[in-house]
This record gives C-alpha cells, sequence and structure tokens, in this order.
C-alpha cells in the first residue's frame, strides 16, 4: 500500500511538471487550478502514507482519523501519538563491499518540514474554490488570472526532494525506507523495511 501511494506520488508530479513546461494545452486559470490541486493531493499523500506507516497504532485504528482525508487532520492526530512519523530525506552512500551495501545519511534541514507541507496545503484552498457570489460581484475584486509557475514547481520540487529517498521510524528498532524511482529497476518505487541489529534505548532511528 505505501509503495502504491508513492507511485501515484511521482504520477502527480509528473503531470505538474508536464503541464508547467508548457506541455499542456489549459487556459492560464485552469492550469493554475490543475496545478495547485495536484499539490493538494500530493499533501494528502504524504499524510495518508505516514497514516500507512504506522498503521500498528491502536488509537489510529478506533478514531475517526481512520476515515479522513485531510491532510492537516491526519497530521495533528499523528503529532500527538507519536514523536517521529514524517518522512525523513536521506541520501545513499555506497558502501564498498564486500558485500555491497549502502549507508544513509540524513538531509538537514529537511527539503519540507511538516510545517511548510501544511502550509502549502493551506494555500491551495484559495486556488480551488470560485468564492462567495458576492466576492464575484464585487467590483473591487478582480478575477485573478495570473499564474506562478516558479512558485508552483518550486513546491513540486521539494515534495520530489522529501521522498525522493525516505525513511520513517515506525519503532526504536525498525523503519521504513523508501525510493521513490530506482534506476536499477525502470524508475520504480522501492520499498523496504529495515531492522537495527542495535540501538540505544529510547532514541529513534534517525537519531543514531
Amino acid at each position: 500500500m505505501y509503495a502504491n501511494l508513492m507511485d501515484e506520488v511521482k504520477v502527480r508530479i509528473d503531470c505538474i511538471s508536464t503541464t508547467c513546461n508548457g506541455r499542456g494545452s489549459y487556459p492560464t486559470v485552469i492550469t493554475r487550478e490543475f496545478c495547485y490541486l495536484q499539490l493538494r493531493m500530493l499533501c494528502e499523500l504524504v499524510a495518508l502514507s505516514c497514516l500507512v506507516a504506522h498503521g500498528d497504532i491502536g488509537a489510529l485504528q478506533s478514531h475517526k482519523v481512520g476515515k479522513a482525508y485531510s491532510a492537516d487532520e491526519i497530521l495533528d492526530r499523528l503529532t500527538k501519538l507519536r514523536p517521529y512519523f514524517y518522512p525523513i530525506a536521506v541520501r545513499q552512500e555506497l558502501k564498498l563491499g564486500p558485500p555491497k551495501s549502502f549507508v544513509l545519511h540524513g538531509i538537514e534541514p529537511s527539503p519540507l518540514p511538516k510545517e511548510e507541507l501544511l502550509s502549502l496545503y493551506a494555500k491551495t484552498h484559495r486556488y480551488l474554490h470560485r468564492g462567495s457570489l458576492k466576492r464575484m460581484l464585487s467590483m473591487d475584486v478582480p478575477i485573478d488570472t495570473k499564474v506562478n509557475i516558479p512558485e508552483i514547481i518550486a513546491w513540486a520540487q521539494k515534495i520530489n526532494d522529501l521522498l525522493s529517498t525516505h525513511t520513517i521510524p515506525i519503532s526504536e528498532k525498525e523503519a521504513i525506507i523508501c525510493v521513490l524511482r530506482n534506476m536499477d529497476n525502470n524508475n520504480k518505487v522501492q520499498v523496504a523495511t529495515a531492522e537495527a541489529l542495535s540501538a540505544p534505548p529510547g532514541r529513534p532511528l534517525e537519531l543514531w
């Protein structure tokens, strides 16, 4: 399920790239709406992927968040239940063997901290609703027909950088590791679980 969510992430990021590079045929306003809709959906996919990763938390299964799709609601609930739940961007370093192995290094600062993702989620709202009739009839509020392509691309890039290679600690000794585009396998998503042979008690994986 986690891999399927990441597959959808790739598709939506690629759709933004295609549209912003002028390969779409939409009018300007529709282009903006389409791109911000994809960004909103990407925020929800990040939140849902966190929920999938931490499916072992019993409180989530009985709480209404199990039926939620709102990114801010899901992430707020997870924040209260587990301190380390959000994707951690990492880079891979090949360690020559034998055996061949990789070392993961956390990327600091995060390409897209949770607070920024929630800020983006809130921002998308204004572009996805026509507004009230009163506002539409106001002569003082002209229709905004501009689209900020660089801003849209920058947000999509941040999401891509966060998830390109990332890990999510699911316990003191276990973590999910995901590569969004595995070049050794036709750029397919690769997801694995890792278990530490030893770890200091009380310290999550990203702090080792």
